[in-house]
């Protein structure tokens, strides 16, 4: 039988195997640990036969999504440019990673090099050294393997970013932990229902749903319906718009629909007053120390009685030290600025802050 001349190299990471010795089956792999991990890739990369499975490009861009709000949130939290350059890094090699994943996929659906280069502003050749099939796959199983680390931590909460605390603070629970807007709704729906006095069980029997299932809404392991949400704070007394926003972002609605300059004010008012309720309505002194010293009291006082809208970096700030996600508010301060130059209205320009002055 004639012999293949060619080198032969491991099916995971491309080194060249030794001659084989002897009779037998020849090597694939340059041992058993690279076999698993093949057999680990191919199972990753296989179609999944269920609908709505996400692909690893998705994947990836979800985790992206997650990072590049941990940055933007440690930006207001005031961390120092060390854990920002970290953070940032983190987002640039989840960039690259995804890029290499799309043009994997890309590859496998038939797209020729000088499509994926003309996509990329790069030559044909260029990219077909820099996305080369296995170099793609050894990437890609280094970032799955990674993952298994521990992740970059949250940006500081209200309890570790006041000076010497590491700790919930002796003066009242740290909001820090809800980190999603279902905890933060579930948070704000939790305090809600233990300033009321009633007990889950009879919220249960006046909604007629069980107390399992309320338990489950309270816990942030199932998200209410906005129907729902008015139901239970109409049960304990809450005033359901101070929980509008949290709920719309918790189910992905960021698009509100036009208000006027006035109803903006109001309905940032009522969603910061829901994300303190949330955040177990600490003191404007306590926010003020949480947002280490950007704050004034005052001004926070003010803010939540809905007497002035701050620039964006007080106002992201102050967001941030009730434990909620500044991007999330972003829209609607945008929208009263933009209806404050567009009505003209002394009325309320008097209390918003010119970002230009």
């Amino acid at each position: 039988m004639p012999r293949d001349d060619a080198k032969r190299t491991c099916g995971f990471c491309g080194a060249e195997l030794p001659e084989p010795k002897g009779p037998g089956r020849r090597r694939v792999y340059c041992d058993a640990g690279h076999r698993r991990q093949a057999q680990r890739r191919r199972e990753r990369e296989r179609p999944s036969a269920g609908e709505g499975r996400r692909s690893l490009g998705q994947e990836i861009a979800a985790e992206l999504h997650r990072l590049a709000g941990a940055l933007l949130e440690a930006t207001y939290a005031g961390e120092d440019l060390a854990e920002l350059v970290q953070r940032a890094r983190a987002v640039q090699n989840e960039i690259d990673c995804f890029l290499a994943a799309e043009v994997l996929a890309g590859r496998a659906r038939g797209a020729r090099w000088d499509d994926i280069g003309r996509a990329v502003n790069v030559t044909a050749e260029t990219a077909r050294s820099k996305w080369q099939a296995d170099r793609v796959r050894r990437q890609l199983d280094h970032r799955a393997l990674s993952q298994r680390a521990a992740p970059l931590p949250a940006p500081r909460t209200l309890a570790s970013i006041q000076p010497g605390k590491t700790a919930v603070p002796a003066d009242g629970p740290a909001p820090g932990a809800p980190v999603t807007a279902r905890q933060r709704l579930a948070a704000a729906l939790s305090q809600a229902q233990r300033e009321s006095g009633f007990s889950i069980r009879r919220i249960a029997d006046l909604t007629m749903l069980s107390p399992s299932f309320i338990s489950r809404v309270l816990s942030g392991e199932r998200l209410p319906s906005w129907d729902l949400v008015c139901h239970l704070c109409t049960i304990v007394g809450q005033e359901p718009r101070e929980l509008r926003l949290l709920c719309e972002v918790a189910h992905g609605i960021t698009q509100p629909a036009r208000q006027t300059v006035t109803e903006y004010i109001a309905s940032l008012k009522a969603a910061l007053r829901g994300l303190h309720l949330a955040a177990a309505r600490p003191s404007p002194e306590q926010v003020h120390r949480r947002s280490n010293g950007r704050v004034p009291a005052w001004l926070v006082t003010q803010v939540l009685n809905g007497d002035a809208v701050p620039e964006w970096e007080i106002l992201g700030a102050t967001v941030t030290a009730l434990g909620g996600q500044a991007a999330d508010f972003k829209p609607l301060w945008e929208a009263i600025h933009y209806s404050v130059l567009m009505a003209d209205d002394s009325r309320v320009s008097g209390l918003v802050t010119d970002p230009t002055t």
